[in-house]
């Protein structure tokens, strides 16, 4: 099964707006990152496979991509919702 990742804006009253689908981590960092230069608002990265948010782009324009909190899975992501640097 192919792992899909969803982007998703939150505005600034904190709901979510679904932006588009990528087929892969690399691409929606690349894809935040645009849409963080183009909007002051918040962007995450959800997992499709297993419901998880994956990166997150604050309205600063920072980008993190977080670890799974189910240990080992999908594209080798591990451990406890840490920060990779």
């Amino acid at each position: 099964m192919k792992t899909l990742f969803d982007i998703l804006r939150k505005d600034r009253t904190g709901t979510f707006h679904w932006v588009e689908m990528v087929s892969d981590i690399n691409t929606a960092e690349a894809r935040l990152r645009q849409l963080s230069a183009e909007s002051r608002d918040e962007f995450v990265v959800f997992r499709t496979i297993d419901l998880r948010v994956v990166a997150m782009c604050t309205e600063s324009g920072t980008y993190r991509r977080l670890r799974s909190t189910a240990g080992e899975s999908h594209n080798g992501l591990r451990g406890e919702d840490a920060l990779i640097g």
